[in-house]
């Protein structure tokens, strides 16, 4: 399911006032709903609690009759429900009617109504049942000014429709009108949550300025979008369980509540597909309406009271939690709405729906006829006692399963602490939701809690399997960071035995319910896993854009190949084949013209890199590679053009940051633009290999190469170059990774690059011509320091490169992987970190008067423009220069850094193109394009720079 970046005003083909239009349509239709549900007992008479009422209240009219003389009608008053049902119940039902007549008029009955005459039929029906409810809302007006002595024609009501009621038990008044008005209470903010969900759905337009006035971005670092995800509110929800067994209505009512919620509000907001806040850190998402993080919050500040009430049976906890869970509640609501995490209207939205549901579970709990098998809960009858057991085992074999769990406890952590020593624990290839230090720490003090389980177990088995369980199933979870999730389930599996094992030999003394309320949350728990694990393993390692329709060429003699290097009159190719083959690069030109390379003969590994020289420049050739003298006719097929060698037009597709192995139709789209060239910013791959081994580094570039749509591109566009971290060792790593040779080795190895400024192996850094434009490619990672992101040698070589690139050349193009525009602040991984060295270099820009340049970066996983207003970071000013930022091609969206001139929009699925045009003029004219794999324009800008 693609939830990103889709048309959010799904009303907007229609021509109609959906204001006016929309929720009374929804209305209409409530009011057949609402009159079928006052009449069926009427229709229904026979039905048990219609019958039941009438045949008490009219049993008591005859005896009284009989008995004393009264009037039989008198006897019917005992059925009278409280005043204020009927004043709720006028107010509601005149509002109903009042509303759907309205909407149904509007919508059947007007010259430009929203539907046509054909369907006429439903408007009858909709002003009958408006009609009916008019009459429930008048006698429902009267019973409530009567009160309590109704006048006679409408007594026999009380005994023949829902108006009436079956005489209460003695002192059983005050509870019942505590369930009457908590029933009122969930119906009335159900209608307002569905009311203003779908008023916010059909015309957000009506809200706009509401959500736009409360409040600006905050700087927020609790990620409270946290909150609404799976894996936390089934976590929440399964404890509760666990805690509320003795109530088996509750846990199980409010684990299907949790559950159901979940799946209504995925459906709900794929069908609504409303926007996030474009400024908060779920841009790009199409799934803000209703609020996720706000609605399970108000189910947990609702559900936890009830909990602690069914454990306590005492009041006075359950309000202190009530208040508590409230506090927690209103700093999480305004907490989501400062951190732009969903609009204001959506977070009401969500605490309607959540409070509505919590009031609905406590009317229902309150029936007691759900209770008569519990013990010990509130609600429960005194007295009530329940068998032991659900496995009856024989006391030899209950001592075998005690001793077998807890010994499996202790193999399970040895087992686990030795694979943590052996190959380390798994965390995130990006540090999304913690890095790698703290994730290393928090499950190490997983499996320290669930050492701590094991010895509480020897007192209290029930905890201390319990906390056997969540520990293991948090450690699964941390396992999808690194793994398949069918391994998630693995490790889960490997901690519930035990704790299984010790719940068998606990049930023996606990009844029924309880043994069942378990199971079921235990298998919710294990269901879970999996399906945190698969979210966490999706999210890391899935695709988060589309996917390309391309499929994979057969094998003929090449596996992959791609172009580099290419100048106006050269270029490069890197191929895989058979080991020992001999390999040669045979090129045809527009005239038939051809070209061949030298003969290559190629190692164990299989890798030939190929050059041809004495091209001509800007002509496009189509090439073939030959192996063993037969050209291949699959994979080792493709073209490029050579650069010019004076004024032209072209245009360079920008990108980074795909998923290992992607095929997302992204690739597609940087084809569809037809560039002459494709700058890759780095973050080709999200390898992050740690092993010194070449090979390793050459199947994470083959895993790229031989994906049907980067392979597409790869043999149509040559590429130029430059890695980020996760391509060129671990997340953040820098010159003390320890696979920095092997890195550097596999680079010179597998990529058809431009000559290196200090040749293999060394830094990455290289510079070339496209016309009259200068393009630079610096090394952010294999020379970066606390001190230095690119060391002296690079540092003196860029500031060399900039200020003669801008008096030579028309236009100068920085390919600078890292992010530019960042505070200042020690410690950052991107320019912000390095501010002494990004001065002296603004410094350099500013000094030699260069106007002529232009950045293109990646890492962040946006697309951001800025028109120099903050690139300048020199000490005197005007050393502002015009910014790109263009990714991520597959993976999730994020804002580093800025502000941005232009604005930033995160999202997978994005590019950017850097078009040229110069005629050979005075100037040179340049813009700056943000684009999706659909065809969007998210955003461009453009300039005239004089050429240097």
């Amino acid at each position: 399911m693609n939830r990103r970046r889709v048309k959010e005003d799904w009303w907007a083909d229609t021509d109609v006032d959906r204001a006016q239009i929309f929720v009374p349509a929804i209305v209409g239709v409530g009011v057949l709903v609402s009159g079928f549900t006052l009449l069926r007992d009427a229709v229904h008479g026979r039905q048990r609690r219609g019958r039941d009422r009438r045949t008490t209240l009219e049993a008591r009219a005859t005896a009284a009759f009989v008995a004393t003389g009264a009037p039989p009608d008198a006897a019917l008053l005992a059925g009278l429900r409280p005043r204020v049902h009927y004043l709720l119940l006028a107010l509601s039902t005149g509002s109903l009617a009042v509303y759907g007549a309205r909407g149904a008029t509007k919508n059947y009955a007007q010259p430009a109504a929203l539907f046509g005459g054909e369907v006429g039929w439903l408007y009858a029906v909709l002003l009958l049942a408006a009609a009916a409810a008019a009459v429930v809302a008048g006698v429902s007006a009267l019973l409530t000014v009567t009160w309590p002595a109704p006048p006679r024609v409408v007594r026999p009501l009380l005994a023949r429709t829902p108006l009436g009621q079956l005489p209460p038990p003695a002192g059983g008044e005050r509870r019942r009108l505590a369930v009457l008005l908590l029933g009122w209470a969930a119906v009335l903010t159900g209608a307002a949550a569905a009311q203003f969900t779908f008023t916010t759905a059909g015309a957000p337009q009506l809200l706009g300025e509401f959500d736009d006035e409360v409040t600006a971005a905050s700087g927020t670092a609790f990620r409270w979008e946290l909150l609404g995800q799976v894996p936390v509110a089934v976590a929440v929800s399964a404890v509760l369980a666990l805690l509320t067994v003795r109530c088996a209505p509750f846990a199980l009512g409010q684990l299907a509540v949790v559950l159901g919620s979940l799946m209504a509000t995925a459906w709900f907001t794929d069908v609504v597909q409303r926007a996030h806040p474009p400024d908060g850190p779920l841009a790009g998402l199409t799934d803000s309406l209703p609020s996720g993080p706000v609605l399970q919050t108000t189910l947990a500040a609702g559900f936890v009271p009830l909990a602690v009430w069914v454990r306590t049976r005492r009041r006075r906890p359950a309000l202190t939690t009530l208040a508590l869970t409230t506090t927690v509640l209103l700093v999480v609501t305004v907490g989501t709405v400062r951190a732009r995490v969903s609009w204001p209207s959506d977070v009401v939205a969500g605490s309607l729906a959540g409070l509505a549901l919590v009031l609905t579970t406590w009317w229902v709990l309150e029936h007691r006829r759900l209770h008569e098998r519990c013990a010990g809960c509130p609600w429960a009858p005194a007295g009530r006692a329940e068998p032991l057991g659900l496995l009856p085992l024989d006391p030899p074999l209950l001592a075998g399963i005690r001793r077998a769990s807890r010994l499996g406890v202790v193999a399970v952590l040895v087992v686990f602490v030795g694979l943590a020593l052996v190959e380390g624990l798994p965390v995130s290839p990006e540090g999304e939701a913690m890095g790698p230090t703290t994730s290393r720490t928090v499950q190490l003090a997983l499996l320290g809690l669930a050492a701590l389980a094991w010895l509480v177990a020897l007192r209290w088995e029930a905890t201390g399997a319990a906390l056997v369980a969540v520990a293991g199933l948090a450690l699964a979870v941390f396992a999808a960071v690194a793994y398949q999730p069918w391994v998630s389930v693995l490790v889960a599996v490997a901690f519930l035995a035990p704790a299984v094992g010790l719940w068998l030999h606990w049930q023996h003394r606990r009844t029924l319910r309880s043994v069942t309320v378990l199971a079921v949350v235990t298998a919710t728990l294990l269901a879970g896993t999996y399906t945190a694990g698969a979210a966490v393993h999706d999210r890391l390692y899935g695709p988060a854009s589309p996917l390309s329709g391309q499929v994979a060429l057969p094998v003929d003699r090449v596996s992959w190949v791609w172009t580099g290097g290419v100048t106006d009159r050269s270029a490069r190719a890197v191929a895989q084949v058979e080991p020992g083959s001999a390999v040669r690069w045979l090129l045809t030109g527009p005239d038939g013209e051809r070209h061949r390379s030298a003969t290559v003969a190629t190692a164990d590994d299989g890798v030939a890199r190929l050059s041809v020289d004495g091209l001509a420049p800007a002509t496009h050739y189509s090439f073939a590679v030959e192996v063993d003298g037969t050209a291949d006719r699959e994979r080792g097929v493709g073209g490029f053009s050579t650069m010019p060698d004076g004024p032209a037009s072209f245009t360079l597709a920008v990108g980074g940051c795909a998923r290992t192995g992607s095929s997302s139709a992204v690739f597609d789209a940087i084809r569809a633009v037809d560039p002459l060239l494709y700058l890759q910013t780095g973050d080709l791959h999200y390898g992050n290999v740690t092993r010194s081994d070449v090979e390793v580094f050459g199947d994470r570039y083959a895993d790229a190469l031989t994906a049907p749509a980067q392979a597409a591109l790869y043999r149509q566009v040559p590429v130029a170059y430059t890695w980020g971290d996760h391509d060129y060792g671990g997340n953040d790593s820098d010159a003390t990774s320890p696979v920095r040779a092997t890195a550097r080795a596999a680079y010179g190895m597998y990529v058809p690059s431009h000559p290196l400024a200090e040749g293999r192996p060394g830094t990455i850094n290289q510079a070339f011509d496209v016309g009259r434009v200068r393009v630079l490619l610096t090394d952010t990672r294999s020379e970066r320091t606390a001190d230095s992101m690119l060391g002296a040698r690079q540092l003196a070589w860029l500031e060399e490169e900039l200020v003669r690139a801008s008096r030579e050349r028309a236009l100068v193009v920085w390919v600078n992987p890292d992010p530019w525009v960042a505070p200042d602040e020690p410690g950052r991984d991107d320019w912000g970190g390095f501010a002494a060295e990004r001065r002296r270099i603004a410094d350099v820009i500013a000094a030699n008067d260069i106007e002529d340049l232009v950045m293109v970066s990646g890492d962040a996983h946006m697309v951001a423009v800025d028109d120099g207003t903050n690139t300048d970071y020199s000490t005197t000013g005007g050393a502002g220069f015009p910014l790109l930022h263009a990714a991520a091609l597959d993976r999730p969206g994020s804002v580093k850094g800025g502000p941005y001139s232009e604005g930033a929009f995160p999202g997978a699925g994005q590019f950017g193109t850097l078009h040229v045009r110069d005629d050979g003029g005075a100037t040179i004219g340049v813009e700056l394009t943000g684009r999706r794999w659909d065809g969007e324009v998210l955003v461009s800008w453009a300039t005239t720079v004089a050429a240097g």
